[in-house]
């Protein structure tokens, strides 16, 4: 049978597939090889001692995890395989076993298109090091695109010169006028019907400083989503402070609208037995009939459980599980599984924010944002979504790693953060680099994560379901590089570590449904623990009980008088010790790994003793909007409070933070 016949044609293309395939399977065995001689955890973590109980925690997932990234290059393999035996059987008379270097062609293709977009993915290679530095500085998309283009374009050109006109011909035509029909259609926007069911958006944007906006300062375009959703109509509260400058206990604060030390959550990691359980707005929503989702794309430290109020969460696993995913840095799942369908197969890996190039941010958010579409149509629904790009391990994608990062700064360091720590008397570490390129990575990050916020509320545009939305912008938390501290330049970016206003200064912007006008700016005193009875109150539901901490804001979204509460805020616990920025100050926490305890389910939690002592350890202070009192444990056993501000008349605020600590530890 001639393999110009349809029967011939689809036998090549199976043979070229599953050759494919075992070329797919050769590149996982020699990238498993590979990473079974690396150590580490990347951020210069000793892991030495509980390695055998992290191991144990994680054991038993690895076979499954390995058989499905594996399913990921048999399967990508082999589609580059059928697509490498197609274009050599155009050009006609070539033998199948052509398809070898027609793969590794394709392959290099791809490469080349995911180094220019996510070039993280590759900045750990160093023979690839001077190729990946040219492609940072001039490549785009569209150069491997237009070299594929080209190649498909004249192998099309042979294989029209070599079939002559005829019913074949005719027939080709016709399946790609279908196909470009098919595409066109797929691509299609379904308007919705009449119902508007309710809808209440909140966007977390991890670690955004307010002196980002160009409206509070800012000399950069760092968001322009979140600009332009001020400039809409949103109400911006230019004097917004979280409790906590960390991201697990400041949502615990959030979503309960108390203090931290009222919810248990002093820290990232606490053990879950510690934490007091109250009701949460999440819940009230719930209670209500309405749906309640919460997404994120990391969950290292910070993750929702049931007791959140969030009926459905979406976020990769957490603990032990998700810091061995950072070692199993599998580049064939960032070239072939970076899509729906392989977010589907390994969401782990490819809606987790944790695996630096892996993960695709963009994809993440035209994800999410159709999730949050469907589930908008099925009844009233909170959506919360927490975007982590300004983290750890901070990989900007094309085209935000050339937004603000000086080209002269080192290529390893404009690709994403490296850990180097905060010690007294400086900054350790290898690698130290300036604070103008460690700002400069932190706002192109910031501009990555705009972008996707951007994506979220433009699809609630183009499904004109923006208007009628209640959509809360906030940040948890902002960022300290040490502006104070000219010897520690080159350090790491911290946040917990200091009651400042760089740290817990934060984002807070709401836009009402359409037709209830409120104020383009805000400047009074208000706090995170105040978004949930807010709301509540927006939405018209019933109220958290009254011993919150929180308020509601409605009352200065209608212009009412309103009397501000002061802010109640404590330290975190980061691995900088606080005798770095106060000398005398007690700095007795453990900062090593085995202050954590792994559970048998893989959870990673702080442990018995070392919670005592990051407890002590804290700074707790209370902020009234115009002077900060804050109490400071020292060395030789005694408190010292300070007041920085208008300290005339302090005396009143004293009082209230010290009726505030009696409420708990």
């Amino acid at each position: 049978m001639s393999s110009r016949s349809p029967s011939g044609l689809l036998r090549g293309l199976s043979r070229a597939a599953l050759l494919g395939a075992v070329l797919g399977l050769g590149l996982f065995a020699w990238e498993s090889e590979r990473l079974l001689r690396t150590a580490g955890v990347g951020v210069g973590i000793d892991v030495q001692g509980p390695y055998a109980a992290l191991m144990a925690a994680i054991g038993p997932l690895v076979p499954g995890l390995l058989a499905r990234i594996a399913a990921v290059y048999a399967l990508g393999g082999a589609v580059l395989g059928a697509l490498a035996g197609g274009l050599i059987r155009a050009w006609g008379g070539v033998r199948w076993l052509w398809t070898v270097p027609a793969w590794l062609g394709l392959l290099g293709l791809l490469a080349w298109d995911r180094a220019i977009q996510r070039p993280a993915l590759f900045d750990d290679v160093p023979a690839l090091r001077p190729v990946l530095g040219t492609l940072v500085e001039g490549g785009e998309p569209w150069h491997p695109r237009l070299a594929a283009g080209l190649i498909l374009g004249l192998s099309l050109a042979v294989l029209a010169w070599r079939v002559r006109p005829g019913k074949r011909a005719l027939a080709a035509g016709a399946g790609a006028v279908g196909a470009v029909a098919l595409l066109s259609a797929g691509g299609a926007r379904f308007r919705d019907g009449d119902v508007r069911y309710p809808l209440v958006v909140l966007i977390g944007v991890d670690a955004f400083r307010p002196d980002r906006l160009r409206m509070l300062g800012g000399t950069r375009a760092v968001a322009p989503a979140l600009e332009r959703f001020l400039e809409e109509g949103a109400t911006l509260f230019t004097q917004a402070y979280t409790p906590i400058a960390q991201t697990e206990p400041a949502w615990r604060s959030l979503l309960t609208a108390r203090w931290p030390h009222r919810t248990g959550v002093r820290y990232s990691l606490t053990a879950e037995s510690r934490w007091i359980q109250a009701p949460t707005f999440a819940r009230q929503f719930s209670e209500a009939g309405w749906r309640t989702v919460f997404a994120t794309d990391c969950s290292r430290f910070h993750a929702e459980g049931p007791d959140s109020g969030f009926t459905t969460r979406l976020q990769p696993p957490r603990g032990a599980v998700n810091f061995l995913l950072e070692k199993l840095r599998y580049r064939g799942v960032g070239l072939f599984a970076d899509h729906a369908l392989g977010a589907a197969w390994l969401p782990e890996f490819t809606d987790n924010r944790a695996l630096a190039g892996i993960h695709d941010p963009v994809g993440y958010s035209e994800r999410l944002a159709a999730r949050l579409l469907a589930e908008s149509r099925q009844g009233p629904t909170l959506f919360a979504f927490h975007a982590t790009a300004a983290h750890f391990p901070g990989d900007p994608v094309y085209p935000y790693y050339r937004r603000f990062v000086a080209a002269s700064e080192p290529l390893e360091r404009r690709l994403r953060m490296h850990f180097s720590p905060v010690v007294p008397g400086g900054a350790g570490g290898a690698g130290a680099w300036r604070r103008e390129g460690a700002e400069a990575l932190y706002d192109e990050l910031l501009a990555q994560a705009d972008a996707q916020v951007g994506r979220l509320l433009d699809t609630l545009k183009q499904s004109e379901r923006y208007d009628d939305a209640l959509i809360v912008l906030f940040s948890d938390h902002g960022e300290s590089f040490h502006a104070d501290h000219p010897e520690l330049a080159g350090a790491t970016p911290v946040h917990g570590a200091r009651l400042s206003e760089e740290e817990y200064r934060v984002v807070l912007a709401v836009k009402p449904p359409r037709g209830q006008p409120v104020p383009a700016r805000v400047d009074t005193l208000v706090r995170l623990v105040d978004v949930g009875p807010t709301l509540l109150a927006l939405a018209g539901l019933p109220a958290l009980p009254a011993d919150v901490d929180g308020v509601s804001l409605a009352p200065l979204l209608r212009g009412e008088p309103f009397s501000p509460s002061p802010l109640y805020a404590e330290t975190g616990f980061t691995h900088v010790s606080p005798e770095v920025f106060d000398p005398g100050h007690w700095p007795g926490a453990p900062r090593a790994f085995d202050a954590y305890r792994i559970r048998p389910d893989g959870v990673v939690e702080v442990g018995a003793e070392a919670h005592d002592a990051m407890v002590q350890e804290k700074d707790r202070g209370a902020f009234d909007g115009r002077r900060w009192l804050v109490d400071q444990p020292r060395a030789d056993g005694s408190v010292r409070r300070t007041c920085t501000g208008d300290c005339a008349d302090a005396g009143a605020l004293g009082q209230w933070l010290d009726a505030v600590r009696m409420q708990g530890p």
